[in-house]
């Protein structure tokens, strides 16, 4: 259990699930809470996440970015979204360890698909 003056970077805050969990955590009391809008912070450039968790310094990190598009768009660019989405995984979790986080939260990232797929 975290303290309620634990500092708390919540990795996509502004999302569906993120802001879900700030709105938790604040309903909770919790009020050291951190976020950064894609325009504040690229997740997928190492020396921007690395230079905000040593300005920050998060005790605990909720990891629930990630690069969202749809069916259609997951369906087109495979290969993007996994790539961004690993980029933004990694850097985080790599900072937290580095940065000696306490705790961490990590959501994967999913897509639901049509009851009949199309061939690949």
């Amino acid at each position: 259990m975290l303290n309620k003056d634990t500092k708390i970077y919540v990795a996509g805050h502004r999302g569906l699930v993120g802001s879900a969990i700030w709105k938790n955590l604040e309903a909770r009391g919790y009020h050291k809470l951190v976020g950064r809008t894609h325009a504040e912070l690229d997740l997928t450039n190492q020396a921007q996440v690395r230079t905000f968790f040593d300005k920050e310094q998060p005790e605990a990190v909720v990891l629930a970015a990630a690069h969202v598009g749809g069916i259609m768009a997951n369906s087109l660019y495979r290969a993007d979204f996994i790539m961004l989405n690993m980029q933004m995984q990694c850097n985080v979790i790599s900072e937290s360890y580095s940065h000696k986080v306490k705790k961490l939260l990590f959501l994967g990232s999913t897509c639901i698909y049509p009851r009949m797929p199309r061939s690949l």
